[in-house]
């Protein structure tokens, strides 16, 4: 029997000390080496990480295709979460997960709020995705104990780009799920994977949308529909990026709308550069039976980063039968939202 490798959950603490957005490279070793140290030894883990094969899919967008045998037919069977489901703790959720899939527990130092509620600093727990996609795979759970269902708060926003901004490796990148866009657990979390490939989003052409002047949205000819916001610069840019995520995901909200959100750096290999992108993809309709299928439409997909379960999905598929599959999931999100996001020909 594995025995546990944490004596308590006080030996997981990591202090953020302050609030400026700045690598941390004590951070990146603390959480990779408590993912390894977990990983090889089998602790808390369905199986071990065995990406089979991968490849550039040919075309235009690059995407990256991994096949991934063993998260189709070991992972946890995906929970049904309709767009308002509330909270329910009597099914699975992150509080009830044993104390050696927890990896950090960040405590901001202070709540740093300022002038703005929506950059307040919270209590985040960095867990093991139990099912990885990538090497160090976790999950980012703001205010776990606070049993929040699976709706993005502020505050998991404000931590999530701090979190992007303190990992010195620019490769991570993090993701979010709504309830009805293929969540698959209602308590809120998003997920942290390291993808060494480039991907498309990351140097797509953006054009300018609606009265916000730092809101843009993906061309035509994307594979996926998308609007995003950019920081040039950490703390310039971090309150008006907040507060525009906010409205949007609220407006979507009010419209009954499921969405996915994909955060990444735009120059990973160059640290004294870059742009943090923050892409979010409205759906029109919702997903709400999460099928444990060899290929799902969520955020990572939509942003180049697509892993199937199934070897003949690997060998067959190509760009056309991905793109047809991402713009069946999402629909005519632009023309849903044209009266709020009118945008020029692009």
């Amino acid at each position: 029997m594995n025995q546990p490798i944490m004596s308590s959950m006080g030996d997981c603490c990591y202090q953020l000390q302050d609030a400026v957005l700045k690598p941390d490279p004590e951070l990146q070793q603390r959480l990779e080496s408590a993912w390894t140290e977990r990983h090889a030894a089998g602790i808390g883990f369905r199986y071990r990480l065995n990406i089979e094969k991968q490849r550039i899919v040919p075309g235009h967008f690059q995407f990256l295709l991994q096949l991934n045998r063993d998260r189709l037919t070991q992972r946890r069977q995906p929970q049904q979460i309709s767009l308002d489901a509330p909270f329910d703790e009597s099914i699975f959720n992150f509080t009830k997960v044993h104390n050696d899939e927890v990896l950090l527990e960040l405590q901001p130092a202070s709540e740093d709020i300022g002038h703005c509620e929506l950059l307040r600093r919270v209590p985040v727990t960095l867990l093991i995705n139990n099912s990885p996609l990538s090497i160090y795979h976790s999950l980012v759970v703001p205010e776990r104990h606070k049993c929040c269902p699976q709706r993005l708060t502020p505050g998991a926003v404000r931590m999530a780009l701090e979190l992007l901004y303190r990992l010195p490796d620019r490769r991570y990148r993090l993701s979010y799920n709504s309830p009805g866009a293929l969540a698959s657990v209602n308590h809120q979390h998003l997920h942290l994977v390291r993808v060494d490939h480039e991907l498309y989003v990351q140097r797509a052409p953006l054009i300018p949308v609606g009265n916000d002047d730092r809101l843009t949205r993906l061309t035509d000819d994307s594979p996926v529909q998308g609007y995003c916001y950019e920081l040039y610069n950490a703390q310039r840019d971090l309150e008006p990026v907040c507060r525009g995520l906010h409205e949007l995901v609220n407006l979507l909200a009010r419209r009954q709308m499921p969405y996915n959100l994909f955060f990444t750096w735009t120059e990973p290999t160059k640290p004294a550069a870059g742009t943090v992108r923050v892409l979010v993809y409205p759906r029109l309709t919702p997903c709400v039976n999460k099928s444990a299928c060899s290929f799902n439409a969520a955020a990572l997909e939509m942003s180049g980063y697509v892993s199937v379960g199934d070897a003949a999905d690997y060998e067959q598929l190509d760009e056309g039968k991905i793109r047809v599959a991402l713009q069946e999931a999402q629909g005519d999100v632009y023309g849903a939202l044209q009266p709020e996001f009118p945008s020029s020909s692009a």
